[in-house]
């Protein structure tokens, strides 16, 4: 067997094999006892007719095509271990380069190539966020307001009061081709403020001293920095029908209302509790902000190769996540098209930068666990699984926690934990807070080739066959 291997840019190998003659013509004989049990020759038992009898009814090309169901197996199994080829996932068959002698080319993803380069140079300043004054006034004014009474009134409309209206709104040149229609609603609610921009600025004016029944019509010209293009600098008439007048009465605080929201003692209690879920959640935002920071710096510096195998899984993972977040809205992913006007060729290529930053993202990942030696030590998994049933309310069925207990969602959850660390451990690289990086004797330094090979190694045999 004569075997040609070249090394090509995106992280595949291009296998060359010459098949043998003696294992084509193994495999044609093959093929022929195969076609032979499955069809009838008359004269002839199934499977019992001369070889040369299959050849003349079937012809060599047909049987070629049989003979390659098992030979194109054997020979890219046979040549991955000849030329000592890791494979990281099922290679193709691509192309018939010669029938005389047989010669197949194949191409073969081998393992990503991750390179961080200087990661643990990275320094990003870390800014520590506080709770103002200000911050906690804004929660706790936002709390009042939703504890307001709403209820009908039988007069003009005033501010604070909220009026229920159908808006309808168009466009009074539209482009050619351009829908002309902007607004069409129904049973709105409207909140009567100074603010109030619904549905253009400075309208409050309008609304003071409408009432139910009334309608109300103007014009608007929209600027020509507005946040939607297609109307820029364009007028626009509007109709207003007011349906029903609401006053709106917001209590004053006392801690019989703060005790009425919930677990609070007293209006102290709310407002140190306000506080206290205002701090958690900004130093999660900053966290999360500084965490994304730190992200972009090592991939800007990082080189990542990986096969086309690799996006391709990633691309239909995001897919597979557009279509139940639709199902969730109600909607199918053929009908999100038609709304939207794409095929799915054109959202896969939306989708495509997204794909490949998460692929990049979870390499990159990999790689620093492998590079830091993360481990999830003894008991963390179970420990995640006590935390997760809790937040089921404690109690909770034995077969909830025998669904969070298999392997599968074992798995899941270290790995969950293990991208946490890695989390981590970049944030504290970033702060200058990290350890240095044990150095390994020289006899225990990885090959870099080998460095981010998958741990969970693909079968060899597994090949897709496209044959031209």
């Amino acid at each position: 067997m004569k075997i040609e291997t070249k090394k090509l840019e995106d992280q595949q190998v291009e296998m060359i094999v010459e098949v043998p003659e003696e294992e084509l013509e193994r495999a044609k004989r093959g093929a022929a006892r195969r076609l032979s049990k499955n069809t009838k020759i008359p004269g002839f038992r199934p499977g019992k007719a001369p070889y040369q009898i299959i050849v003349n009814k079937f012809g060599e090309e047909l049987l070629l095509e049989e003979a390659l169901e098992t030979l194109g197996q054997d020979m890219y199994r046979e040549g991955l271990d000849k030329a000592e080829i890791e494979p990281y996932a099922p290679g193709s068959m691509d192309e018939i380069v010669s029938q005389e002698p047989l010669t197949i080319r194949y191409t073969v993803p081998i393992a990503p190539d991750v390179d961080l380069g200087d990661y643990r140079e990275i320094r990003i300043p870390f800014e520590e966020t506080e709770v103002t004054d200000e911050d906690v006034e804004q929660a706790m004014e936002e709390l009042r307001q939703r504890q307001a009474l709403v209820e009908p009134a039988d007069r003009p409309a005033e501010l604070t009061d909220v009026i229920t209206v159908d808006a309808y709104g168009e466009l009074k040149d539209p482009d050619e081709g351009q829908e002309a229609v902007i607004l069409d609603g129904e049973d709105l609610s409207v909140l009567v403020e100074q603010d109030t921009d619904f549905p253009i600025p400075d309208v409050v004016e309008r609304y003071i001293g409408i009432e139910a029944g009334d309608e109300i019509e103007f014009d608007y010209t929209f600027p020509e920095d507005h946040e939607n293009e297609d109307i820029q600098s364009k007028e626009a008439h509007f109709k207003i029908n007011c349906k029903e007048v609401k006053s709106r009465l917001v209590p004053e605080w006392s801690d019989n209302l703060a005790e009425n929201l919930g677990d609070f003692e007293s209006l102290l209690d709310l407002r140190v509790k306000v506080r206290q879920s205002l701090q958690e959640q900004k130093e999660a935002n900053t966290r999360a902000e500084y965490t994304e920071a730190v992200i972009e710096q090592v991939l800007e510096q990082a080189d990542i190769k990986f096969p086309p195998v690799v996006l391709e899984e990633e691309m239909e993972r995001l897919m597979r996540e557009v279509a139940q977040r639709l199902q969730s809205q109600g909607l199918t992913l053929e009908d999100y098209l038609k709304i939207e006007g794409q095929t799915v060729e054109e959202l896969r290529e939306e989708l495509e930068p997204e794909a490949v930053q998460r692929v990049k993202r979870g390499l990159m990942l990999g790689q620093l666990v492998e590079k830091e030696d993360l481990e999830i030590e003894e008991g963390e998994v179970e420990a995640q699984i006590d935390k997760i049933m809790e937040s089921f309310g404690g109690e909770s069925s034995p077969d909830l926690r025998n669904a969070f207990s298999s392997d599968n969602s074992k798995r899941r959850i270290a790995l969950d934990l293990l991208t946490d660390k890695a989390l981590d451990r970049l944030i504290a690289i970033a702060r200058g807070e990290a350890d240095k990086l044990d150095e390994k004797p020289s006899d225990e330094i990885e090959d870099p080739a080998q460095s981010t090979e998958a741990k969970i190694e693909p079968p060899q045999d597994a090949v897709e066959t496209t044959k031209e």
